[in-house]
């Protein structure tokens, strides 16, 4: 039997389940007003692209920022921040002042807090819980991310916004604020220990982050592979308000509910990874879900058919949960503490680098070829990285021990 989590990291899930809720509204409503400003796929993809850079940006200096200060109370403060943004937007949006500048501006501000709050996040769960839970403890929190943001937040951010446009937004505040005022009552209680000497030049911090992600073969290849991921999928969630609307044919008001399909199988995901991990192991699961990634978009391109395309979407979601609780539990167990938070933010700069461009990619792809072809050419991709994935990672193990033996 699984061993209970402690009060700690139950109040850290309960915030951060606040910040996904959050997240998830802005997701459900944003793409609906910017197609509500504009029907053209490259404007409409400049919104998510613009969100992405906040990576792009400030993503290693997140990491250095989880290693050295309180990673409670990194969280706290980007969420403060994200709450402010996001009232103030929904207050523009009730008085009429919605514009795709507008749009632009909310989602660039927003991906400034985003890394900060997502490594320190990333990186607190080893002072939560010990090894042994990890993968139970990354179940519990991708779960909530799937439920909170891919599932209810889309479907009431979508349904609220045909209401009231100025609504998920100042709902998604509301959230942000909640998971402020936990986290402050937690760190109040029990502040993080500060891993590492402040006082080091940040370039050397970062260094070190740099050095020991690029000498472990398997890290940096998983890093590489997500990339591509985030390539394609990034471009395909920046123009499927246009794919739910014009190539399934469905009501503005259904396109949460589509993308909350990719939630359900999020959630079975989560439910099942470690068992399923268990009996493949790491490696074969992790290959299987790019194979999958592809498998999903080469269906949802050939195949605009709903019941189909919902299908699609379930299963990308269903890996997509296989690939995170994976990744994030090895990466957990094979990098030190005091080291976690630059790795994890160099691990998903490298990740999340490339998504602003299959954004871009994305809508240029769909005005040149359509939107069909673009998301065919992109599966094919995805097969093309499983095949490149499959010799690095052959060192990769289920077994801790051997793991840390690699480094």
């Amino acid at each position: 039997m699984a061993e209970p989590m402690g009060r700690r990291f139950w109040t850290v899930w309960v915030s951060s389940s606040a910040s996904y809720l959050a997240e998830g509204l802005i997701f459900g409503a944003l793409p609906v007003l910017a197609a509500s400003l504009t029907l053209d796929a490259r404007l409409i993809a400049v919104t998510d692209a613009l969100h992405q850079t906040g990576w792009l940006l400030l993503g290693l200096v997140s990491g250095v920022a989880a290693d050295v200060l309180p990673r409670l109370r990194i969280m706290w403060v980007a969420n403060a921040v994200r709450a402010v943004t996001a009232g103030t937007f929904a207050a523009l949006v009730a008085g009429g002042h919605a514009s795709l500048l507008l749009v632009y501006a909310l989602g660039f501000l927003l991906g400034l807090a985003a890394p900060f709050f997502d490594n320190a996040s990333a990186s607190i769960l080893p002072e939560l819980v010990p090894a042994s839970q990890f993968q139970q403890a990354n179940s519990l929190t991708q779960v909530a991310m799937a439920v909170a943001g891919n599932l209810l937040g889309p479907v009431v951010g979508t349904v609220l916004f045909v209401v009231w446009p100025a609504a998920p937004f100042g709902l998604a505040a509301l959230a942000y604020a909640a998971g402020t005022a936990i986290t402050i009552w937690l760190s109040r209680r029990g502040p993080a220990p500060v891993p590492v000497d402040g006082r080091a030049a940040p370039l050397k911090l970062l260094a070190e982050g740099l050095s020991y992600l690029a000498k472990h073969r398997v890290l940096r290849t998983l890093a590489g592979a997500v990339a591509i991921v985030n390539l394609v999928t990034s471009g395909a969630i920046a123009v499927a308000v246009l794919y739910v609307l014009y190539e399934l044919h469905l009501p503005r008001s259904t396109y949460g509910l589509v993308m909350a399909s990719f939630a359900v199988g999020a959630i079975g995901g989560g439910l099942l990874t470690v068992r399923l991990t268990r009996r493949l192991g790491e490696r074969t699961s992790v290959l299987v879900a790019l194979v999958a990634f592809g498998v999903s978009m080469v269906v949802l391109g050939a195949v605009r058919q709903v019941v189909v395309s919902v299908s699609a979407m379930v299963l990308m979601g269903f890996f997509s949960m296989v690939w995170n609780i994976t990744v994030n539990s090895y990466r957990q167990r094979v990098v030190p503490l005091a080291l976690l938070g630059r790795v994890t933010s160099v691990f998903r700069m490298v990740a999340f680098i490339t998504m602003p461009l299959g954004a871009l990619l994305a809508g240029l792809g769909t005005h040149a070829i359509g939107l069909p072809w673009t998301y065919i050419l992109g599966g094919f991709l995805l097969f093309a990285t499983a095949a490149w994935a499959v010799s690095p990672l052959r060192s990769m193990s289920n077994e801790p021990r051997d793991e840390a033996a690699e480094n």
